[in-house]
């Protein structure tokens, strides 16, 4: 049974190392994972930050105990994550490492649970020129709909907690913005600002280019 879980586990690394970087020949026997040992890792790595004590979702992170993914699959989006989650690379954490976290993960009751927690009440108006005081259309474009240089982040942005923390402390070339900037209150105003903005029209809607 061990061996079978080995061979299925190296070919969805196969599958994954072209686009992930996921390295094959390190998924074998030295990866199976420890749970006890994964549990002080998971604090250790910083997942708990986020993810909340055993992975069951908070307002910051969604839900990962109890996963189905696979272990290639998950360390394949350790290494490179959508969205604001920070990439891990081999030399920062490794294969063994992420096999432990995820044994512990799987081991973790996946039910429960911190509910995400609505955003504060923000006024529209005032985020709108808040939108436009610090800076954020040079990036997200006016209408916050992403460009070449910042992502979409409006209308439907990411909840209001990961909204905040992301501000705070991005990743890539945006720069944080501390609350001696941006209080909570002003964010929670651009964040109402970006709820508001108007969604596109559906595609099948749109008339023909003409000829």
């Amino acid at each position: 049974m061990v061996n079978h879980t080995v061979r299925v586990l190296a070919v969805a690394a196969a599958m994954l190392t072209s686009t992930a970087g996921v390295d094959v020949t390190k998924l074998g026997a030295q990866t199976a994972g420890n749970d006890t040992r994964g549990r002080t890792l998971y604090v250790k790595v910083g997942c708990e930050t986020c993810h909340g004590p055993n992975g069951q979702e908070t307002a910051a992170a969604p839900r990962i105990a109890g996963s189905g993914r696979e272990l290639a699959a998950f360390i394949a989006y350790v290494r490179k994550p959508l969205g604001s989650m920070p990439p891990q690379s081999a030399q920062a954490v490794s294969d063994q490492v992420l096999a432990d976290i995820y044994a512990f993960l799987r081991a973790a009751p996946a039910a429960g649970g911190e509910a995400t927690k609505n955003a504060p009440a923000g006024r529209a108006d005032a985020g709108a020129t808040l939108y436009r005081k610090v800076g954020c259309y040079q990036c997200h474009v006016n209408e916050g709909q992403g460009g070449a240089n910042g992502p979409r982040i409006g209308p439907d942005p990411i909840p209001f907690a990961r909204f905040v923390q992301y501000v705070r402390s991005p990743t890539g070339q945006m720069p944080p913005y501390t609350d001696k900037v941006l209080s909570n209150q002003e964010l929670a105003d651009i964040y109402a600002w970006l709820q508001a903005r108007p969604r596109p029209p559906a595609v099948n809607t749109l008339p023909p280019l003409a000829p």
